[in-house]
């Protein structure tokens, strides 16, 4: 009967420490989830704005012309980055939604596991409350 409460108390254990490990691998997919979208509407918006000012057509000289041509190859260089970025964050956030997922399985395995062995151990236990009958009569009957 110790035996049995041991590996309850374990399986307890293990689907806590399974919970636990679910919800961090939740809140870290989340994160890397808003990093990407982030990253990615900053690159957008960088090239929006990079098209904009090279798009603009009331120019007076040519120092104006040539901080234009200069200021929107910057923008331009930052959104190229700025994607760069967004798709090494779109990899770490399919990484850490694969590693949730992972991680949900092997919860619901131990949760499984758990609520499997609690059952078995209160059919046993109801099996052992019932008295046994013992045979009545003779071998001769």
């Amino acid at each position: 009967m110790k035996d049995d409460r041991t590996r309850l108390r374990r399986a307890k254990l293990i689907e806590r420490v399974r919970r636990t490990e679910k919800q961090r691998a939740s809140a870290e997919a989340f994160a890397a989830e808003v990093k990407r979208a982030n990253l990615a509407g900053l690159s957008e918006r960088t090239f929006l704005l990079g098209q904009a000012y090279a798009e603009r057509s009331a120019i007076k000289d040519g120092a104006e012309l040539r901080s234009r041509v200069a200021l929107s190859a910057q923008l331009h260089a930052l959104g190229v980055t700025a994607a760069r970025q967004a798709a090494h964050a779109r990899q770490e956030a399919d990484a850490r939604l694969a590693e949730l997922a992972s991680a949900d399985r092997r919860h619901k395995r131990a949760d499984e596991e758990h609520r499997g062995l609690a059952s078995r151990l209160t059919e046993r236990a109801a099996l052992q409350e019932i008295p046994l009958a013992r045979p009545t009569g003779t071998d001769l009957e």
